[in-house]
């Protein structure tokens, strides 16, 4: 048994369970000095509890205490406290001055909101082919330009043009969906004409 251990044991054992205290000033090994059991607690041995305790669980069972003595009286200390808060505001309320405790709400309208607007739509002629087969070509090529471009439907609409029959190509878009088929058009060197 470790020296420590062995003088805490010493200090333990040498409780007087008779009731009567060690003398003042006395100490045993280890600079321990020793407790007392009341005769009390002689009389009802179940009551007599002897624990040691490292430094660490005697300062939680310190704190447990505290904390317990602690939320018992803070229920009291709220009731006590209700009717003096409430008198203290009902006097400032009544000291201010009646134009003070009248003060005019002033009430904020939001602005309406903008009108939703319907995008502008832009008829795009991106040329006149032979056949429908190069009219579908021609919206290939553009149409590879990216998702702007090839989310549109294209028509391909059947015109007659001195005699001959050719397919026009044509689609509907937005104003930035249109500038974007243009660049297209022009990247695939096919033409591109704004119609209304």
């Amino acid at each position: 048994m470790p020296a420590a251990s062995s003088s805490m044991a010493e200090a333990v054992a040498g409780i007087p369970l008779d009731g009567e205290q060690a003398p003042v000033g006395s100490t045993q090994a280890g600079g321990l000095r020793p407790a007392f059991v009341t005769a009390e607690a002689v009389a009802n041995p179940g009551d007599l509890r002897v624990e040691v305790m490292d430094p660490h669980d005697l300062w939680d069972a310190r704190d447990a205490g505290l904390r317990g003595a602690v939320e018992q009286a803070v229920p009291a200390l709220i009731e006590a406290s209700v009717p003096v808060v409430t008198a203290a505001v009902a006097d400032r309320v009544a000291a201010r001055p009646a134009q003070a405790r009248m003060a005019p709400v002033l009430v904020r309208t939001m602005p309406a909101p903008d009108p939703v607007k319907t995008p502008v739509l832009t008829t795009l002629q991106l040329g006149a082919f032979s056949s429908p087969a190069a009219a579908r070509a021609a919206w290939t090529r553009i149409a590879a330009a990216g998702d702007t471009v090839s989310s549109l439907s294209p028509r391909f609409e059947p015109v007659e043009v001195d005699g001959r029959t050719l397919t026009r190509l044509r689609v509907v878009a937005s104003q930035d969906a249109a500038r974007a088929v243009c660049r297209a058009a022009d990247a695939a060197r096919l033409g591109c004409l704004r119609r209304s």
